[in-house]
């Protein structure tokens, strides 16, 4: 009997691999029948496709190669902090905000951990109510959870069939302006690494060149990512083991004085924590010593663990690093930063530049723009605003404390950890994580933009959801029924 239970639990684990690879053999026909079967409109359409964890420098290298030729110049787009794909698309959409900052989440009237692995498998919750509703495409919940399957094998075979759902759901389409978004990149780049993504990216530019061929070049597209991805060996940060042994305890709920809260969903370059106002300062400190940990931060302002809708005011932001401290204040739309010992950020030179420039209040404040301009090639690319924004904007349960690890160093879920190797993730503050890019057919975009300016240079806000193809539609019923097994029903 437990003879033939291990030989049903094997069968089992080779069932998912051999499903990715008869699917991915049939996908050159599959494209071949879809652009035959589908007649193209004469009118003039634009596509924009939203790309998940596509780093700026992936695509410059790419269009050194003579790819994506179609397309203007690319631009680096800085994305929010912490560089996550529900903060970062929700600044982008501006769209509701977002329970938490990842879709495991702390929700403090509850007082509990919600948004478990069966709610991602089950596309009724993970997309239906989200952002992710808004795309006119957007693949089965459960993929993104396949390709952690034999990866990186498994994350290759999901990724093209992203692709090919896609490029089907665009030719069965009429809409004047569709709006797809294509998740398993990220995946791709966390499992895979460059060189896989680059090779997923190149297919992507023929689907283009098709696509805007069947339409007698009528076609406009425009492409953008949510935040980078930086390709380096990771390391987990042993951050639990830091706050236990400094006499806090990190645990599901704020049960106790000492109590720690520490999601861990993905496995990305950043955490946030939740705890009781009096301990952020200390939890700071401790995190902040932690192998790995480039910085922590908490606010201390006024406005300081307000949730969603609470009242203005936050102004002040501590930061606690092994190379020292640093204070960040804001008046309004301006910036202060103030070293307290060691530089943490290597601000200095740049406000001397700014004062030079008279830039600089008598109070020592600077506006959002003149940071911006300032700061937009630096190493933490727009980091003042993007502190603020990751304490006070797009999300409903915000962290009392927020850890950014140094490249290299990451935390994320133990589920993950145990089938994955990472080569690449995204999360802290630095520009390899931070850096995704925007470019189009139409328009030049500059050097660099910010998430929330795509909005109006892609007109998304213009955009009415096509009835076409998302989660589970059209698909098999794998996802939800594998929601029920990691449940237990």
């Amino acid at each position: 009997m437990l003879g033939r239970i291990i030989s049903l639990k094997k069968w089992r684990r080779c069932l998912l691999p051999i499903y990715l690879i008869a699917c991915c053999s049939i996908l050159p026909l599959q494209s071949w029948l879809d652009k035959a079967r589908y007649s193209h409109s004469p009118k003039s359409r634009r596509l924009v496709v939203v790309l998940d964890g596509v780093p700026y420098q992936t695509i410059a290298d790419l269009r050194a190669e003579g790819r994506f030729r179609r397309f203007k110049n690319p631009t680096r787009m800085i994305s929010m902090f912490p560089s996550l794909t529900n903060v970062a698309m929700i600044e982008i959409l501006q769209a509701e905000d977002s329970p938490g900052y990842e879709d495991h989440y702390y929700d403090r009237e509850q007082n509990r951990l919600l948004g478990a692995i069966q709610d991602r498998l089950n596309g009724g919750k993970f997309i239906r109510g989200t952002f992710r509703q808004t795309f006119d495409y957007h693949a089965p919940a459960f993929e993104g959870s396949l390709a952690y399957v034999a990866s990186p094998l498994g994350a290759i075979a999901v990724a093209h069939l992203d692709l090919s759902a896609f490029r089907k759901a665009f030719r069965k389409s009429d809409a004047p302006l569709f709006v797809a978004y294509i998740g398993e990149t990220d995946s791709l780049a966390h499992l895979g690494g460059k060189k896989p993504l680059k090779a997923l990216l190149r297919s992507l530019d023929r689907t283009v060149e098709e696509l805007i061929s069947e339409s007698d070049g009528r076609l406009e597209v425009e492409m953008f990512s949510d935040h980078g991805n930086n390709y380096a060996d990771y390391t987990e940060v042993k951050l639990n083991d830091a706050i236990n042994s400094a006499g806090f305890k990190t645990e599901k709920s704020l049960n106790h004085p000492n109590s720690v809260v520490l999601p861990k969903y993905g496995l990305v370059g950043a955490s946030t924590l939740f705890t009781h106002p009096e301990n952020r300062a200390r939890l700071a400190e401790v995190c902040a010593k932690a192998k790995g940990v480039d910085f922590a931060v908490y606010q201390s302002g006024k406005g300081a663990g307000k949730g969603a809708g609470e009242g203005a005011g936050e102004d002040v932001i501590e930061l606690v690093s092994v190379r020292g401290r640093a204070r960040v204040s804001r008046d309004g739309e301006r910036f202060r930063y103030e070293d307290v010992g060691g530089d943490p950020l290597g601000l200095l030179p740049v406000i001397e530049q700014l004062k030079s420039r008279r830039s600089v209040d008598a109070n020592g404040f600077a506006s959002r723009e003149d940071w911006w301009q300032a700061t937009m090639r630096h190493r933490y690319p727009d980091p003042l605003r993007r502190l603020f924004d990751g304490f006070s904007k797009y999300v409903k349960n915000r962290a009392d404390v927020i850890v950014s690890y140094e490249d290299g160093y990451e935390l994320g879920s133990p589920f993950l950890s145990i089938f994955a190797r990472m080569l690449a993730t995204h999360g802290n503050l630095l520009g390899g994580e931070t850096e995704g890019f925007a470019m189009s057919t139409r328009q030049e975009l500059g050097e660099a933009i910010r998430g929330y300016e795509l909005n109006r240079l892609f007109a998304l806000d213009k955009r009415v959801k096509a009835i076409t193809y998302f989660s589970g539609e059209g698909h098999c019923r794998l996802g939800p029924a594998m929601a029920k097994m990691s449940a237990g029903e």
